[in-house]
C-alpha cells in the first residue's frame, strides 16, 4: 500500500502545467487602442517564435488570447507555425485584456482544464505582473517584458510557479 501511494506521488508530481505567457508583438500606433495592428516587423516576430516552438518541441495544448487586435494577430501567427491539436481553437478570454485584475485572471487560471502547455498572449504590465506573483519576484524591475517576449513558467498548483524560460524575440533567429 505503501508503495503505491509513494508512485501516485511521483506521478502526480511530474504533472506540472507549462503556461506561456506572451506579450504581443509590435504594434503600429493608434488612437483606439483595441484596434492596434501588428506592424511589420510585429507579424515577421510572431510567426518567428511560432517556428522557434516549433523546432524546440513546444507543443501546446489550448491558446488564450484578448480580443485587442495586436494580441489576436500574434497569437494566430504563432498558431499559424505551432499549430493546436486536433479541435482545440484558439479562445478570447476577458482575464488577458488589458484591465484585468490579478484577482481576476487567477480565478480564470483556476478553472482552465488540466493540461500539459497553454499560450496566454496578452498586455503590459499585466503579463509580466502575473509572471511575478508566479515566480515570487517583487519588483516590476525584476523581470522587464518586452513587446513579443515570452516566459514559460511551470506551475503545479496555478498559484506558484518557476521560471523556465525567457525569450524576447532578438533572441529568436
Amino acid at each position: 500500500m505503501e508503495a503505491s501511494a509513494r508512485v501516485e506521488i511521483l506521478i502526480s508530481g511530474n504533472c506540472s502545467m507549462k503556461l506561456y505567457f506572451l506579450r504581443h508583438a509590435e504594434a503600429e500606433d493608434g488612437l483606439v487602442d483595441a484596434s492596434r495592428r501588428l506592424t511589420t516587423k510585429g507579424r515577421r516576430d510572431s510567426r518567428r517564435l511560432g517556428r522557434f516552438f516549433k523546432k524546440t518541441g513546444v507543443e501546446l495544448d489550448l491558446a488564450f488570447t484578448s480580443s485587442l487586435v495586436r494580441a489576436r494577430q500574434t497569437v494566430e501567427a504563432v498558431l499559424k507555425e505551432c499549430p493546436l491539436p486536433g479541435k482545440a481553437r484558439l479562445a478570447e478570454v476577458d482575464a488577458l485584456k488589458p484591465a484585468a485584475t490579478s484577482a481576476q485572471f487567477f480565478r480564470w487560471l483556476g478553472q482552465l482544464p488540466k493540461v500539459e502547455s497553454v499560450l496566454l498572449v496578452g498586455h503590459e504590465p499585466s503579463m509580466s505582473g502575473w509572471v511575478r506573483q508566479l515566480v515570487g519576484i517583487a519588483t516590476p524591475e525584476g523581470l522587464p517584458f518586452s513587446k513579443g517576449m515570452v516566459a514559460r513558467v511551470d506551475t503545479e498548483n496555478r498559484k506558484v510557479g518557476a521560471l523556465r524560460m525567457l525569450v524576447g524575440p532578438k533572441s529568436i533567429a
